[in-house]
C-alpha cells in the first residue's frame, strides 16, 4: 500500500531541507508512532510453532503439553496487525522526517507537489491545530485543480493528553474515494476503507483496526490490542463462519488471547453464534506455548484438564 499509494509524497519530500522549530514538533508529536499503535508480542521460543484458522473441533481437543494453536493464531494475527499499521504510519514516518512548506500560525502544510507515481496529480499533506486537537489529511488533486479539487485519501485525528504523544486518536484511510477518482489503489483494492482508533493516555492502552470490505468481499473484519502494565499483552479479533462443531450452523467466534512478555498466555473461545452458541473455550500455556490447562463448557464428562493454577495472572486487563 505504501508503495502505490503515497511514495509519491515521499520522493517529493526527500528533495526538501530545513529545520524544523519547536512549535513544528508540537505539530509532528500528534502523529501516532508505530511503537504507540504495534502489537508487543512475545519473543518466540524455539518451541513454539504457529498456528492457523481454528476450523475444525480437533483444533479444540488438544492435549497438555502440545503447542497450543490458539497462541499460533495470535502470532500470525498480531504479525498481521502490525503489518496495517506500519502501511498507514510509514508515510508518517516520512512526514516527521522533513520540515514543513507552509507555516502557519495553527496550520502546517507539506506541499504541493507533482506526484511522480500518479501522472497527472498533484499531493499534499496538511496539519491543523485547535487547542489540544490536531487534525491531518494526506490529499490529492487532478493537476491543474483549484483549491476545492483537493479529496483525502488518509485523514487522522489527535486529542493530546498530559506527555508527549498521549491521548485519543484515529486514523482513516478512504480506497473508495481513491477509486472514484481514479487513483490506483490495487495492493488495497478489497477495501472501501481502513479506519484505526487508539487511545495511549492511560492503562491499558488500546488500538482497534476495523476493514471494510468493498462489495461484501468479506466480513467486517475489527482487531483489538491492549496493553497494561508489566508489557501485558491482549489480542481480540471475531472469526466468523467457522465449522466448529457437527450441525446445520457455521459458528461466529470471538478469540480474546493474553500474554506476557516471557510467552506465558491465555486464550478464550467464545462462541456467538451457530450450533453450540454461547460455549466457550479457555486455554492457558507455558513460556514454550505448551498447553498447561484447558476448559470446554459442552463437554459434561471431562470439562477441564491440568490445573487452572498454571494460568498467569491477567487481572490488569479486566474490565
Amino acid at each position: 500500500m505504501r508503495n502505490v499509494m503515497v511514495a509519491g509524497l515521499c520522493l517529493a519530500l526527500a528533495a526538501c531541507g530545513g529545520d524544523f522549530s519547536n512549535d513544528d514538533l508540537e505539530f509532528l508529536n500528534a502523529l501516532p508512532r508505530r511503537e504507540d499503535l504495534a502489537a508487543k508480542l512475545p519473543a518466540k521460543s524455539a518451541g513454539r510453532s504457529g498456528g492457523g484458522q481454528v476450523t475444525r473441533p480437533s483444533a479444540l481437543v488438544v492435549r497438555l503439553g502440545e503447542p497450543s494453536k490458539l497462541m499460533g493464531d495470535t502470532e500470525e494475527t498480531g504479525r498481521a496487525f502490525n503489518a496495517s499499521v506500519d502501511a498507514l504510519l510509514s508515510l508518517l514516518e516520512d512526514i516527521r522526517s522533513q520540515p514543513p512548506t507552509t507555516r502557519e500560525p495553527d496550520r502546517r502544510v507539506w506541499g504541493p507537489y507533482r506526484d511522480p507515481r500518479h501522472a497527472g496529480h498533484d499531493v499534499r499533506f496538511v496539519m491543523t491545530r485547535a487547542a489540544l486537537n490536531f487534525d491531518y489529511r494526506l490529499e490529492y488533486r487532478k493537476t491543474g485543480a483549484d483549491e476545492a479539487g483537493w479529496w483525502a485519501f488518509l485523514s487522522g485525528t489527535f486529542e493530546a493528553d498530559a506527555g508527549i504523544r498521549k491521548g485519543v486518536g484515529s486514523l482513516h484511510l478512504d480506497v473508495e474515494r481513491a477509486q472514484q477518482e481514479g487513483l490506483p489503489a490495487n495492493d488495497v483494492a478489497a477495501l472501501r476503507r481502513l479506519d484505526i482508533h487508539y487511545q495511549t493516555k492511560a492503562l491499558p492502552t488500546r488500538v482497534e483496526l476495523a476493514f471494510t470490505p468493498r462489495d461484501g468481499a468479506f466480513p467486517v473484519a475489527r482487531y483489538t490490542y491492549r496493553e497494561a502494565q508489566d508489557s501485558l499483552g491482549e489480542m481480540q479479533f471475531l472469526m466468523p463462519g467457522q465449522d466448529l462443531v457437527p450441525g446445520g450452523l457455521l459458528e461466529d467466534l470471538s478469540l480474546t488471547t493474553r500474554w506476557s512478555p516471557d510467552g506465558r498466555g491465555m486464550a478464550v473461545l467464545d462462541v456467538l453464534s451457530g450450533d453450540i452458541r454461547g460455549a466457550k473455550y479457555t486455554e492457558c500455556w507455558d513460556g514454550q506455548g505448551r498447553v498447561t490447562f484447558t476448559a470446554r463448557s459442552w463437554d459434561f464428562f471431562n470439562p477441564t484438564e491440568g490445573e487452572r493454577a498454571t494460568c498467569p495472572d491477567f487481572s490488569a486487563l479486566d474490565g
